[in-house]
């Protein structure tokens, strides 16, 4: 549910002196993704193996008053180039509890200090950084994208984290960190709006000794996005932690706008809009149009409605589409 917005961000940071300045670090906490495939194709997956194994580098360690612990956790950057619902899981033995947050970033951001910060890990250094907390607030300041108008005084970061969006713990334990923010247990949808994505919503699964923290994505736009993982219960063992991100199969209509969106870029933009079912029609909007693009469910034609209105036009049956923009 969307309970913040980008305005009312300002109001809820906590006023700080920002005079010192991170020194930029090597990225040692950098994930890898097997055979450095990163990108994530519709209908693919891609996946890190082992990818951390620290059982309380996402939250529950009592040194950090249940932190993230940035340089202990993992940072794993991938591209989405065409829209799809994407489902990301954490996996572990029973021993971890794994948990992760998934950022929309301006540029591929694997946590490399490149942002200012406070003198005390309390208001947003990497070592000790709030987990949960929108891009901006106090505590994630340190790797905000420049361009976030509303960020804490004092962000200098460059390609950084643009949009928080979610997050899940699967330590079944609801913690409160140092910034006052309640990490709850379970998934939780973070974003503010349906810029990058159309829902975010997930669980956790215990099932055959093995633990399942998984998110889901609706309609994630195209960009870059980065997910920070690590384990949840000090209580538990270093145990490791296995990441997949899947490209569900694309739809044959979703296929067809993403051609379109291609080639008749001037009438459908931006490219990557949220599909939406809306009476009979699975459709997209194009807000810097003013357009529609549609497939009627009454006879398979797709539709199109210009900013100048009227009826929709009937531009043709959905499956000669499907040929000429090779769609399976």
């Amino acid at each position: 549910m969307k309970t913040t917005t980008k305005s009312a961000l300002k109001t809820i940071l906590t006023a700080g002196s920002l005079a010192f300045t991170t020194a930029s670090l090597a990225a040692g906490w950098e994930g890898k993704w097997v055979n450095n495939i990163n990108t994530l194709n519709p209908g693919t997956t891609i996946q890190s193996i082992a990818a951390n194994a620290n059982k309380n580098a996402y939250t529950s360690n009592p040194a950090l008053s249940n932190n993230a612990w940035g340089m202990q956790g993992t940072w794993l950057s991938f591209n989405v180039p065409t829209a799809t619902t994407a489902v990301i899981s954490a996996t572990s033995a029973a021993t971890n509890a794994p948990g992760f947050t998934v950022y929309r970033t301006a540029a591929p951001f694997t946590g490399v200090v490149t942002g200012t910060t406070t003198t005390t890990f309390t208001t947003g250094a990497i070592h000790g950084f709030n987990q949960i907390a929108q891009a901006g607030m106090a505590g994630i300041v340190w790797a905000t994208d420049v361009t976030v108008t509303s960020s804490f005084p004092g962000n200098t970061t460059t390609n950084g984290i643009v949009e928080t969006l979610g997050y899940v713990n699967a330590s079944g334990i609801d913690y409160t960190n140092a910034y006052g923010d309640r990490i709850k247990a379970g998934a939780d949808d973070l974003s503010i709006d349906n810029l990058y994505e159309s829902g975010v919503f997930g669980g956790v699964e215990t099932t055959n000794g093995a633990v399942y923290a998984n998110l889901t994505l609706n309609n994630l736009a195209p960009g870059n996005y980065t997910i920070f993982v690590g384990g949840t219960s000090t209580s538990g063992t270093n145990t490791p932690i296995d990441v997949k991100v899947s490209s569900l199969p694309i739809s044959s209509s979703d296929c067809v706008f993403n051609w379109a969106e291609t080639n008749y870029a001037t009438l459908l933009a931006p490219k990557g809009a949220a599909s939406q079912t809306v009476s009979n029609y699975y459709l997209r909007y194009y807000k810097d149009t003013n357009s529609y693009l549609g497939v009627s469910s009454t006879n398979n034609h797709l539709y199109y409605l210009s900013s100048a209105g009227g009826n929709p036009q009937d531009v043709g049956l959905l499956t000669d589409f499907m040929k000429t923009a090779k769609c399976n």
